[in-house]
């Protein structure tokens, strides 16, 4: 065979197709190195203040009455003229005398808590006059001048006696509320 017949045999023959070759590729796999859970840093303890002193319950003052009346005079440890003048004046006119009633100042009593006082119903009638009952230790919400009656008990919360003095609208108030408990008409 001459090189013609070589160049066209070679061109006659049936071309053959190899494959490329494919280079593999290698997967690497991601190695994540363990995080160290760190412990959280405390801070340094705060000094802590001491608790409050525990101040024992001082018992309420005894009471006699069925009446309540509580001032808070700071300045004296009794009322004043004027103002035990309007005080009888008040118990009066609802059918008591002042001698009826207890009348407790505590701006000169020990720190007491009243609850007794309520749980064993020694009173029918707690007047108070400019002593918040929180005070007391009584956890009563009690608008001023709207008297409540609790357990049997009726409770009424006024300004201090001064005030009401002063005032005549207070007075018509503080009337009516005592109507109300105390049944006068």
């Amino acid at each position: 065979m001459d090189t013609q017949q070589a160049d066209t045999a070679v061109a006659a023959a049936p071309a053959v197709h190899t494959p490329k070759e494919e280079t593999p590729q290698v997967v690497v796999p991601q190695v994540v190195a363990p995080v160290e859970k760190k412990e959280p840093v405390a801070a340094p303890p705060r000094p802590v203040a001491p608790p409050p002193p525990v101040v024992p319950a001082v018992p309420f003052p005894a009471l006699k009455h069925k009446v309540l009346v509580l001032v808070d005079e700071p300045t004296q440890p009794d009322l004043l003229p004027s103002e035990y003048i309007l005080l009888s004046n008040i118990l009066k006119a609802v059918g008591h005398s002042i001698d009826e009633a207890d009348i407790v100042n505590l701006s000169y009593v020990p720190a007491t808590d009243a609850r007794s006082v309520f749980a064993d119903k020694l009173t029918n009638h707690f007047i108070t006059f400019g002593v918040p009952l929180i005070k007391l230790q009584l956890d009563l919400l009690l608008p001023p001048y709207t008297p409540k009656q609790v357990e049997g008990i009726w409770f009424l919360l006024a300004d201090p006696l001064a005030v009401i003095e002063a005032d005549r609208n207070l007075k018509k108030q503080l009337w009516l509320a005592l109507q109300k408990i105390f049944a006068v008409g």
